[in-house]
């Protein structure tokens, strides 16, 4: 276990998805996104047509997708348009994938009389406006959002000057031939960090309605701790967690080493990786009972969590005696709310 204070900021990552920094100055033509290139091609249709757009072309096997919509810009002096998107989806590994956007223009004129209603296009090219590039990548993390396990993050332009290190860190960050080379080794070493999740043992339900947490897969699981040295016998607990995937743990990783010390050396990245191995094993406990045996090798004694930290209930007949949970107070951990928890001292929490 670790103070909340420590690691506190990767720790809190595991909430949420990473969205695309809001940088509307800077043209955005190419992320990167944590998923592979068949899934983010279907999950890329589905934007296009949710968002009225009419595909014109499909290459599932060049990863290309092309769609256009008229835009009205209900601006005086200002005609309408017709937009045409060009995505190319190329694979980096089995778990990331590069998607670049072009933006092509056209502007609506009149050209005939007022009774023949004549209409034509002026193709203005490829666009260079950061904002329409960034409202197009917002509404594309909207809709994959309730996707796990996927990650946007913007790609620096190659054009663009060497950059320093950023307010939000993100792959972009990072140097392109880590994200080719180092990356996937990463993704290996953070899978092997996940094998330690001991409490990730069998899978009750998966729930995207927990208060505070709607739209994650948070999930319940039942497990057993060791044959604990006062009871004779294993402890079972039930927890819901939301852990990280390998790859999102290995996107946290890497930008927290790049933004420290400005470097993706294996040294750094494997010894943040293990150090989370041994304190938590990236698990992120959202509500229930986390046992340890922290003090007394052997003997498991409740934690309760509610929303990543050690709580207090302030109902005393609720915690055990014995250190053994019933069943009717596991379910209890699962269903508490803020109302029954007892106030503490901020300097008391502790994170897992």
């Amino acid at each position: 276990m670790i103070h909340k204070n420590f690691l506190w900021i990767l720790l809190l990552s595991f909430m949420s998805l990473t969205a695309i920094a809001q940088e509307s100055e800077k043209l955005v033509k190419t992320i990167y996104i944590n998923a592979s290139e068949a899934i983010l091609f279907d999950r890329v249709i589905d934007f296009v047509q949710n968002d009225e757009y009419f595909i014109l072309s499909l290459d599932k096997q060049a990863g290309f997708i092309q769609a256009q919509k008229p835009i009205s810009t209900k601006k005086m002096f200002k005609p309408d348009e017709r937009r045409t998107l060009n995505f190319i989806i190329k694979p980096m590994n089995e778990n990331l994938s590069q998607i670049t956007l072009n933006i092509r223009i056209e502007e609506r004129h009149w050209g005939g009389n007022e009774s023949g209603h004549v209409y034509f296009y002026e193709d203005k090219g490829v666009s260079q406006n950061s904002d329409l590039y960034q409202t197009v990548w917002d509404e594309l993390k909207a809709a994959l959002t309730p996707y796990r396990q996927v990650i946007l993050v913007p790609a620096e332009s190659s054009t663009a000057p060497a950059i320093s290190v950023p307010a939000e860190t993100t792959l972009n960050s990072l140097p392109k031939t880590f994200l080719r080379d180092g990356f996937p080794l990463l993704v290996e070493r953070c899978r092997n960090v996940l094998s330690s999740a001991y409490m990730a043992q069998k899978l009750i339900s998966e729930h995207t309605n927990i208060p505070g947490w709607e739209g994650y897969p948070v999930k319940l699981y039942e497990y057993y701790t060791g044959k604990d040295v006062k009871k004779g016998v294993p402890k079972r607990g039930l927890v819901y967690l939301l852990n990280p995937s390998a790859e999102q743990l290995a996107t946290w990783i890497a930008t927290t080493c790049w933004e420290v010390k400005h470097s993706t050396d294996s040294t750094y990245l494997y010894k943040l990786a293990e150090f989370i191995k041994r304190q938590s094993g990236a698990q992120f406990p959202v509500q229930g009972v986390v046992y340890e045996d922290m003090y007394t090798k052997g003997f498991y004694e409740p934690y309760i969590f509610k929303d990543g930290v050690t709580v207090y209930v302030a109902d005393s007949t609720q915690m055990p005696a014995d250190k053994h949970c019933t069943d009717e107070q596991l379910e209890f951990y699962l269903r508490m709310t803020n109302a029954d928890l007892k106030r503490v001292s901020p300097k008391t929490l502790w994170v897992c």
